[in-house]
């Protein structure tokens, strides 16, 4: 019993922390990738955004793509796939300057396969219909595309500091700035694992069809690496977002999000083998597999610790009354009660992994979500 509470102890330590820490040392002893020098003539861009009811962050979105595409000196156009909006997204897309693809609703994925054989740009720049452009977004973003063995090249996002600033921005700034450092060690050994929709870009031949019940931006990315190609990370390639304000909207999305992103790793479990894909193949099921079965692990883990704390262990009593702890923060924060400072980095981390607990054995269950929903709650 005791050794079985050992192994589950260790399992999110060593996912969370020793892969990271494995990684980030490698990296560390690798020097910096080196990019070829940039052709004089920059390739072509499509931007291309989805947008279902995006009325209230879609003008924002676009002025700031307005202020990227003026530091970007080759060609761009700007698509918006508008999925069956039914406020002001296309009048406000319209009034942007971008060409409108619209349909009836039929989720991102359709509205996706319909924009992009209407894409002229060599390269596709893929981002959600909220996060804001850096100005300098766009060359830092294109610039990995000068090395041939580059097919796709994921942008860091971050968290808006402001007033309207959500319960559970303090922790999403964490779980950002983690990702982008692990994304940027990766790409120094074997190139990152995958790209966050926020902000990415692939080159248009390599764009799959998408399919609707895995998250498109795994999905897509991937195919980079499907296709023999390495995907880059751009650490000054950046947009800003709100989080997510309410708890319940955070969990959902994150349900959601895991049953979609282990269907995509299904689809794309050929690259789980090391035999085609090398050391990205162990990196994928670490970063993307294990990150999501860890939190089944932790519910048996509390029930062993409480049986050997009640047998005399001060060591695993430690460990019960830790978890217990940590359990009730996460009841509390569901519950409504107001937390401050680090209980509600807590509470954030918690609702998190119990999103990938109940999506993983939603997924195991046979459930699969096709039909895409942006998040609107962002104060």
């Amino acid at each position: 019993m005791q050794s079985t509470a050992w192994i589950l102890l260790a399992l999110p330590f060593a996912v969370f922390l020793g892969y990271p820490a494995l990684v980030l040392g490698a990296a560390a002893l690798r020097p910096p990738r080196y990019l070829p020098a940039q052709s004089p003539e920059p390739p072509s861009i499509t931007i291309l955004i989805c947008a279902h009811n995006e009325a209230a962050t879609l003008g924002e979105k676009l002025a700031s793509v307005a202020r990227a595409l003026a530091h970007w000196p080759g060609e761009a156009e700007l698509l918006v796939a508008d999925d069956g909006s039914t406020d002001d997204t296309v009048t406000i897309a319209q009034a942007a300057g971008a060409t409108v693809i619209a349909a009836p609703r039929g989720g991102k994925a359709a509205a996706l396969n319909r924009a992009i054989p209407q894409a002229r740009g060599e390269i596709l720049v893929m981002t959600d219909a909220d996060p804001l452009f850096d100005d300098a977004t766009l060359p830092a973003l294109l610039a990995p595309f000068a090395d041939d063995q580059v097919g796709a090249v994921a942008g860091r996002v971050e968290t808006l500091r402001t007033r309207r600033a959500g319960r559970f921005a303090a922790a999403d700034r964490l779980f950002r700035g983690y990702e982008s450092r692990l994304r940027a060690a990766e790409d120094r050994l074997f190139g990152c694992v995958s790209a966050d929709g926020g902000l990415y870009a692939i080159r248009r031949a390599l764009v799959p069809h998408v399919v609707p019940d895995a998250t498109d931006d795994f999905f897509i990315s991937t195919a980079a690496v499907a296709a023999g190609y390495r995907i880059a990370f751009a650490d000054d390639a950046r947009v800003w977002e709100h989080s997510i304000a309410g708890g319940r909207q955070q969990f959902r999305r994150r349900v959601r999000i895991t049953v979609r992103g282990l269907t995509g790793l299904w689809r794309r479990r050929a690259l789980m083998n090391p035999w085609r894909t090398g050391w990205y193949a162990p990196a994928l099921v670490l970063h993307k597999v294990a990150r999501r079965l860890v939190p089944l692990a932790l519910l048996p883990l509390w029930l062993l610790a409480g049986v050997l704390a009640l047998a005399g262990s001060a060591w695993w009593t430690l460990v019960f009354i830790a978890l217990t702890a940590t359990f009730a923060i996460g009841a509390a924060g569901a519950l409504g009660m107001r937390l401050l400072g680090p209980l509600r980095v807590v509470h954030g981390a918690t609702l998190h992994l119990a999103g990938l607990a109940l999506g993983t054995l939603l997924f195991v269950s046979g459930r699969r979500y096709a039909q895409w929903t942006p998040q609107k709650d962002a104060a």
